[in-house]
């Protein structure tokens, strides 16, 4: 059964804390340390972690929908399977953090760092992602559909199998990305992919590392 939690709770340290399906929908969390927290199967809808610390947090199968994390740090942490949906990620950094099979559909995430993040099979339908850094992030079998990838760097990228549906390219950087067809995009592809010589050559596709 879930523990419901105090709303006013802006910068509350509670790295290494038990979590574990609490209720702390609409919680004030400003400024909170949760790394290392145990926060999965939780209720943080709506909740407001603005510049809060979540990095290593263990956030699986957590309901962030609609919440604030404008320059949340969430490095290294485990979002599988999470529920994301019109959260607000702005200048988050996501480094080298699993969104594997995570909803984030209709999210911002504007100037977000996924350097190295896994987002295998993630949706990412309708998100708006002006400006993010993908730089050798994984979206193996990704949706993006309808997504708005305007001025973003997915150099080294894997997107592989990736759903590509009237996805917005404008501007961005697809230097060495593995595309849904396997194809590897030159340097300097920007806005469209522009094959390798070794793709047009006939070597095969590149997949991303497991």
């Amino acid at each position: 059964m879930s523990e419901t939690y105090s709303k006013e709770l802006q910068g509350v340290d509670w790295y290494g804390r038990d979590l574990y399906k609490a209720d702390l929908a609409g919680a004030d969390l400003r400024g909170a340390n949760l790394g290392e927290a145990d926060i999965s199967h939780a209720c943080l809808k709506g909740a407001d972690l603005r510049e809060a610390d979540l990095s290593g947090a263990n956030l699986y199968k957590t309901d962030l929908s609609g919440a604030n994390l404008q320059g949340a740090t969430i490095r290294d942490a485990d979002l599988f399977h999470a529920i994301l949906d019109g959260a607000d990620f702005t200048g988050a950094c996501l480094i080298k953090s699993n969104l594997n099979a995570s909803s984030a559909r209709s999210c911002c995430f504007d100037k977000a760092d996924f350097y190295e993040a896994s987002l295998y099979n993630v949706d990412l339908t309708d998100a708006h992602i002006h400006g993010a850094d993908f730089f050798h992030a994984d979206l193996f079998h990704a949706r993006l559909h309808r997504t708005d990838l305007t001025g973003s760097d997915l150099t080294d990228s894997y997107l592989t199998n990736a759903e590509l549906v009237d996805v917005v390219l404008d501007g961005v950087d697809l230097s060495g990305a593995a595309m849904p067809d396997g194809t590897v995009c030159a340097p300097g592809s920007i806005g469209e992919c522009k094959p390798k010589e070794s793709d047009m050559m006939g070597f095969p596709p590149i997949m991303p590392p497991f």
